[in-house]
């Protein structure tokens, strides 16, 4: 058995988040491991009578964009579209599905930005009691 069952590739459809999945795949084949794709829809951005239709077109899109490009034969990857606040759904997850890595791309923000504005990734860290992998 893997010491790493699940993982779980936090998704925003940018580049870092696109390397984060592409070594997220790598990662889950090497492990032997199960791959669960997430994307949060910020719940504080979104009009509650749209939620239901808003997560089932994001879902659609993450699993075109990322589950559907990959080869499973050899791996068993799942993608999940969640609304909430980002680090709090994607630590949520990561806690029901006991998965002890959590791989995530990172902006890049500077000190004062992340500061000023938040950062998931750093967040992850302090919340998620898993290991965070950030990918630039």
């Amino acid at each position: 058995m893997s010491l790493i069952p699940r993982l779980i590739v936090a998704y925003d459809f940018s580049d870092p988040a696109r390397r984060a999945f592409e070594l997220g795949v790598f990662m889950g084949r090497q492990l032997e491991a199960d791959v669960h794709i997430v994307t949060i829809l910020d719940s504080s951005e979104s009009n509650a009578s749209t939620l239901s239709k808003e997560l089932e077109d994001l879902g659609q899109l993450l699993e075109m964009r990322t589950c559907g490009t990959v080869k499973t034969d050899d791996l068993k990857i799942q993608c999940h579209a969640l609304a909430g606040h980002p680090a709090d759904a994607i630590v949520t997850l990561a806690r029901e599905l006991d998965a002890p890595l959590i791989l995530c791309g990172t902006t890049g923000k500077g000190a004062v930005a992340r500061t000023l504005l938040g950062s998931v990734s750093h967040e992850l860290v302090h919340k998620s009691g898993a290991i965070v992998m950030s990918v630039p």
